[in-house]
């Protein structure tokens, strides 16, 4: 639904609209994509007046009427078509006020409706301008108008169209802009209107799209680079890994530029850039001071930096997460309690508490005469079969013997059950570790890679767990810290007990040539410390190829070529296909909860012995006296 305000310009001399003219007004309004609200600055009589108003009427346009004696700005957040008749008196005043007020550009849409004279135009008068093939060439169309538009800043996403009157019932589209503030003005023809035909547009209707040929206009762009050596290999394939987001989004920037026929002048930074004191470093600095166009380098999206800069296309699919091994189970849980479920150990001890009250009941019957036996020999026959030996008591009936033989038994059984279980427990992993708080708990060693955002991340996390991983785990006070190289990091996930934070991509290429087959098995990843979505190219909010260059990165995306440069440069996750080859061997800490035994046993046999020793001095000591 159109909106017109028809405010009416002072002249001295009032000239009249013909019906051509208002026919073309109206078609033009409607092949204005999407509707916006209109303002004409015409100076015309009242009658031309009346009938444009009984014409949009007729076409459902609501009408709004008041006189404006200069332009104001309206607050919107669509779109504004102004109409203005160059032939009015102050209509120069009018397009320098929009200058100055930024209103040649973005959403505000001119039409410039300009009357040749037909004395001038003999050479076209007899040509029938809806044909292609009698079009004048729009270099042939130059006059005053023209040479006081290049003066103002008419600039890429400018919508600016002259409705210009080459004979009394033909009216040709001629568009112009800028590429650069700089540069001289283009002029394309890009429509007709003619009496019977109506409105016929001979390019496309969305003006970015008309205007991706830049003829070589400069654009500027600035790159982030973190290692010096990266600058040496933006086209070739060595040491992929190293600043791999950097030349992956160099490599599809380079495609842009091709398809916009643009020159470029790169600058180099080595950091995304963070606020600072109101102000902002590394590339958001460049583009929030107008000194860049556009980052070739993506950068995450934050919620500080979406009121300095643009963002027009997301580039690489790329996460950042802590990769490490699981560590084996034995690490994070006494694997000797695990082969039997608690009622199984209840049925086995109740079963080898009551053969051991048959035994010892046997015995009794025994040796009773002898009375050479007493509870504790039972207990350490049992004990003895338990742990698979021998015993000095020995049965000499039947029914000794064979209680005896069903103990053995049961024993076996149930030892080799639980022998079963420890080997294969032993060649186990944990499944634990699933979240972050898990991680934090786990025992691992944590480390992050050496680079600015990293760095920047976790030090300013403000969340309890996340400040808790920073200054205990990552950047310990006192300590060592764990930020290092790519390589190093991966390296020590290869030998265990370490998670590592880092992009992802670049990290499988160093985990394929440096991994054996069975160390690529059952890699785990954690995601959610850095809780972005994917980077995304930016742009200055000022810069003028906004929009042809969100359009540019569509294109590489839908040929193509992006998802190319991501197989190029980024590594998929190395499949497990040596499983079965790997060896296990037994450790300290799998062997930690049977040494805790051991030491325990140790303990209570020497405290048993100085009772013993106490014992016998004090029982001496009384018989003595």
């Amino acid at each position: 639904m159109l909106l017109l305000v028809l405010a009416s310009a002072f002249m001295v001399c009032p000239v009249a609209a013909d019906l051509d003219t208002l026919s073309f007004i109206i078609d033009f309004l409607r092949f204005q994509r999407p509707p916006a609200l209109v303002s004409a600055f015409v100076c015309w009589k009242q009658e031309s007046e009346r009938r444009l108003t009984l014409q949009l009427s007729r076409n459902h346009v609501f009408l709004s009427t008041h006189s404006l004696d200069r332009l104001r700005v309206t607050p919107t957040t669509g779109y504004v078509t102004f109409i203005l008749d160059t032939r009015c008196e102050g209509a120069i005043g009018i397009l320098q006020q929009a200058n100055e007020l930024q209103m040649l550009r973005r959403q505000y849409r001119w039409l410039l409706l300009q009357s040749s004279h037909f004395a001038t135009l003999s050479s076209y008068e007899n040509k029938t301008f809806p044909q292609a093939m009698a079009r004048p060439r729009s270099d042939d169309i130059t006059d005053e108008l023209e040479s006081i538009l290049e003066h103002l800043n008419i600039l890429l996403d400018s919508d600016v169209i002259i409705g210009k009157r080459v004979s009394e019932k033909v009216f040709l589209l001629l568009e112009v802009y800028k590429p650069r503030a700089s540069g001289g003005l283009v002029k394309k023809i890009i429509g007709e209107w003619s009496e019977g035909h109506g409105l016929r547009v001979t390019t496309s209707a969305v003006v970015a799209v008309r205007r991706m040929n830049l003829h070589k206009a400069l654009i500027r762009a600035v790159m982030v680079v973190t290692d010096n050596g990266t600058l040496n290999h933006l086209d070739d394939d060595v040491d992929k890994h190293v600043d791999t987001y950097t030349k992956t989004n160099y490599a599809q920037f380079k495609y842009v530029t091709e398809i916009l026929n643009a020159s470029v002048e790169m600058a180099i930074t080595n950091t995304w850039g963070y606020s600072a004191n109101g102000s902002w470093t590394g590339l958001t600095g460049f583009l929030q001071r107008e000194e860049a166009d556009i980052g070739s380098t993506g950068m995450f999206v934050l919620k500080q930096r979406l009121s300095v800069v643009n963002f027009i296309a997301a580039t690489t699919r790329t996460r950042s997460a802590f990769l490490f091994r699981p560590p084996p189970l034995s690490f994070v849980m006494n694997i000797f309690t695990l082969p039997f479920s608690r009622a199984v150990w209840l049925a086995s001890v109740a079963l080898i508490a009551v053969i051991s009250f048959l035994l010892y009941s046997a015995f009794r019957w025994e040796y009773r005469e002898k009375g050479a036996m007493n509870w504790t020999d039972v207990v350490l026959l049992s004990l003895g079969a338990v742990c698979q030996q021998g015993s000095t008591l020995e049965a000499q009936g039947i029914t000794g013997r064979t209680v005896t033989i069903m103990l053995y038994i049961v024993v076996i059984f149930l030892y080799t059950s639980y022998s079963a279980c420890i080997v294969a427990l032993l060649q186990s992993t944990t499944d634990s570790i699933q979240t972050l708080e898990d991680l934090y708990h786990s025992g691992l060693t944590l480390g992050a890679v050496d680079v600015v955002y990293s760095r920047h991340f976790f030090s300013t996390a403000s969340d309890p767990l996340r400040h808790a991983i920073y200054t205990q785990k990552i950047n310990p006070s006192g300590k060592p810290s764990n930020f290092m190289s790519l390589h190093q990091g991966l390296e020590r996930v290869r030998r265990g007990l370490f998670a590592f934070h880092h992009e992802l991509g670049p990290g499988y290429k160093i985990i394929s040539d440096i991994f054996l087959e069975e160390e690529k098995c059952g890699l785990q990843t954690i995601t959610c410390f850095v809780d972005f979505v994917d980077p995304w190219i930016s742009v200055s909010k000022q810069t003028p190829f906004k929009e042809i260059m969100s359009i540019a990165y569509r294109i590489i995306h839908e040929r193509g070529l992006q998802e190319r440069e991501n197989l190029r440069y980024y590594h998929k996750k190395p499949k497990c296909e040596g499983l079965g080859s790997s060896f296990v061997s037994v450790g300290i800490v799998d062997c930690y909860p049977a040494l805790l035994v051991l030491v325990y046993g140790l303990m209570c046999s020497v405290t048993v012995l100085l009772l013993e020793i106490l014992t016998y001095k004090r029982f001496q000591n009384n018989f003595g006296s």
